[in-house]
């Protein structure tokens, strides 16, 4: 876990620190978004981010119910709450077009088995994903994603009455996402 923390925290300062031009300082945008997935999972998603340049980092808190096709055999339900934060570098200015970046986040999963038994399983999830941006106005745009998360703790099987479950290792996850943004000026 400490390696992956440190490979994140040395993206964060070789994007912030190196490329940019210091001469004009571009103003800081603030922005919300929101991500069709949950929706259609019977949940919900909560996303906020700051970024600068060309790089900017998204908070987030989802709550989904794991599709039925996704569900290991004896498992009925699967209710996720994930909190997450990211980092993701633009290869254009204004935060539009490619975006490739890491995260990290806690999930937290509600399990209950075919007969009715509940458990509890906790992870930490290390996440790369990307995307691109499409402009829609100058505050509106929409972004097709795909990412894969990688469970770094939690990953242990365990038994929920007699059903024998086995967290997934990696999850793809893929979906689009609605956001606005703002500038907010700097002041002289």
């Amino acid at each position: 876990m400490r390696t992956v923390l440190r490979i994140l925290l040395l993206s964060l300062w070789t994007t912030t620190s190196f490329g940019q031009s210091k001469s004009k300082p571009a103003p800081i945008h603030v922005g919300i978004e929101q991500d069709v997935l949950p929706y259609v999972l019977k949940g919900y998603i909560g996303t906020l981010w700051i970024g600068r340049y060309y790089s900017r980092y998204r908070v987030s808190y989802a709550e989904a119910n794991s599709p039925a096709f996704f569900l290991a055999d004896g498992i009925a339900a699967d209710k996720v709450k994930a909190f997450g934060i990211s980092f993701e570098y633009f290869f254009n200015e204004n935060f539009e077009g490619l975006w490739l970046g890491p995260g990290l986040g806690h999930w937290t999963n509600y399990l209950e088995n075919t007969d009715g038994i509940t458990a509890k399983n906790e992870s930490f999830i290390f996440s790369f994903g990307g995307g691109y941006n499409f402009r829609l106005t100058n505050w509106l745009y929409t972004s097709p994603w795909v990412a894969l998360h990688s469970r770094v703790s939690g990953n242990d099987d365990f038994m929920i009455g007699s059903t024998n479950y086995q967290p997934a290792i990696f999850t793809p996850e893929l979906s689009i996402k609605l956001g606005v943004k703002f500038p907010i000026r700097k002041k002289d």
